[in-house]
């Protein structure tokens, strides 16, 4: 489990990060319709806020694969560890269930042979 509080601690920072690269990239987008929707504003201008928002989709993309690519080793080892504890309590839980089974059954022997006596 002590895995999993890295990857939360690191999860957080990377949030935040893309948090702030999606904000910038709403901000562009915004420029961008207010460019097309002002009259004042020249071709070029809104051509550039075009750019400006394309450019900040792409950095935004990139930067989300970025932070994919360096957690997805953390992250597997998370899930690994899980598994394990998740395996380990079902093994003892058929342990406990097959150790039940068995008394079960050598109470019920014990019992016929006591009404055999």
């Amino acid at each position: 489990m002590k895995d999993l509080t890295i990857i939360e601690q690191t999860q957080n920072s990377d949030c935040d990060f893309l948090i702030t690269k999606a904000e910038n990239t709403i901000k562009s987008l915004e420029n961008c319709f207010d460019a097309i929707i002002n009259d004042r504003k020249t071709k070029m201008h809104v051509v550039g806020s075009l750019f400006n928002f394309g450019v900040s989709l792409t950095k935004l993309t990139l930067n989300v694969t970025g932070c994919a690519i360096k957690n997805t080793p953390k992250a597997i080892v998370a899930i690994a560890a899980v598994k394990r504890e998740i395996v380990a309590d079902l093994e003892s839980e058929y342990n406990q269930y097959q150790k039940e089974l068995k008394e079960e059954a050598l109470n019920e022997k014990i019992r016929q042979l006591q009404l055999k006596a």
